[in-house]
């Protein structure tokens, strides 16, 4: 069915009988919703579509939505509200609602289930500060790296850096190497090893380390 432009009090009539589980009198929509009557211009529309049936019942009508009814009353829940909502389309809204609070009881759900908060962004992680000793250690490995070999002694980065207190770089390079942000080894052949190379050593772990590798980030 092609999406229909209803009037106010047709809208009105289907929404009530979705409230009235289907079906309801005249009597029904006085009493409810302060309905008189279903008027010519409600009973035309509803005809020519086949939304509701009616037939005579005591001194007035019973009306029952057929199920192109039910499924035009969904299609109008789901869309915008309509213009010029009279008094009675509230109490039928409102009545919609009464509805809607019950079966949420029933199901044991609360409005957060059906409207639920908007997830908050995530906070930004912070930046982690890189300290003058960690910058400075950055910037001079590559300008120590020899023709083919990417471990620096750290002999020569002490050279280097020799304006750096021993304690400040020494603790850096503990932190920096617990944090699996650069490589510390130990010299493979202790043979080769200077007297500067066994005093520039930082003792991580129960050994001495001598050398220096930063792989790419």
């Amino acid at each position: 069915m092609s999406e229909l432009q209803l009037s106010i009090p047709t809208i009105n009539l289907l929404l009530a009988l979705v409230h009235l589980r289907g079906s309801g009198t005249t009597t029904d929509f006085k009493e409810l919703y302060g309905a008189e009557s279903v008027g010519k211009g409600e009973l035309k529309e509803i005809t020519e579509h086949g939304l509701v049936k009616r037939h005579k019942e005591g001194r007035g009508y019973r009306y029952k939505l057929t199920d192109d009814g039910r499924l035009e009353a969904r299609r109008l829940l789901r869309g915008a509200r309509p213009e010029k909502v009279s008094v009675r389309t509230a109490r039928v809204l409102w009545a919609i609602a009464n509805d809607l609070s019950a079966h949420l009881d029933r199901i044991g759900a609360e409005f957060a289930d059906v409207y639920p908060a908007e997830e908050p962004e995530p906070p930004a992680a912070p930046e982690t500060a890189v300290s003058e000793t960690e910058a400075a250690i950055r910037e001079a490995y590559p300008n120590l790296l020899g023709p083919v070999n990417e471990w620096v002694p750290l002999r020569h980065l002490r050279e280097h850096l020799a304006d750096i207190d021993r304690d400040e770089l020494d603790k850096t390079l503990t932190e920096l190497f617990g944090a699996h942000e650069i490589v510390l080894i130990p010299e493979s052949n202790q043979k080769t090893l200077t007297e500067a190379d066994r005093e520039a050593a930082v003792w991580i772990g129960g050994r001495y380390l001598h050398l220096l590798a930063i792989e790419a980030r």
